[in-house]
């Protein structure tokens, strides 16, 4: 009996569900590490892990998803500074869409991490979308390597550019390192 019940609890978090629950178990962390009038930056880090988690799991990231993170980015925006925050949130949107579509169009990365990070520049306004962008694209950086080291080894990384060929990476991970970097450098 107590087998089938922990197969069954187990089986509700298969799929992209499984990876919530680090996602919230480490929010209580990073509310503590952002300081006081920085509420943006953690619901924004709080999209960043659920939206990791989702492209942990299954590769993509909803567009339900990166739909409800633009609409709560909007809305924390009109709540915090009235219609005159709309416009600034909504370049950060455009800043970091543009920004991450020139890696979409290099075959870089998936349109959902263009839209994710687009999502996500709304909770900081356009300097704010470039500084994530930027964060964004070191964490990617430094994934891409650790991803070639592990699948290859060291030799992979002589081959350059032929040994990332095939190799799947999941870039909502660097999405959300960079979304959590930012509201912690942003945030203490």
């Amino acid at each position: 009996m107590l087998a089938r019940a922990e197969s069954s609890a187990i089986s509700q978090l298969s799929g992209p569900s499984w990876g919530l629950l680090p996602a919230c178990l480490f929010l209580p962390w990073l509310a503590l590490h952002v300081g006081a009038g920085q509420g943006n930056l953690l619901v924004m880090a709080l999209f960043g892990l659920i939206m990791a988690s989702y492209d942990l799991a299954s590769l993509r990231i909803p567009n339900a998803l990166n739909a409800l993170a633009a609409c709560c980015g909007l809305v924390l925006a009109l709540m915090a500074g009235g219609w005159s925050a709309l416009s600034p949130a909504l370049g950060g949107g455009l800043v970091a869409f543009g920004l991450m579509a020139i890696f979409f169009f290099l075959g870089a990365v998936g349109a959902g991490d263009v839209k994710a990070l687009a999502a996500l520049g709304i909770f900081v306004g356009p300097w704010g979308a470039v500084d994530l962008f930027l964060c964004t694209v070191l964490c990617g950086g430094a994934l891409a390597l650790l991803r070639v080291l592990v699948a290859r080894g060291p030799a992979g990384l002589r081959h350059g550019w032929a040994a990332a060929k095939g190799l799947d990476l999941p870039y909502g991970l660097a999405i959300c390192a960079g979304a959590l970097w930012l509201a912690l450098v942003r945030g203490v």
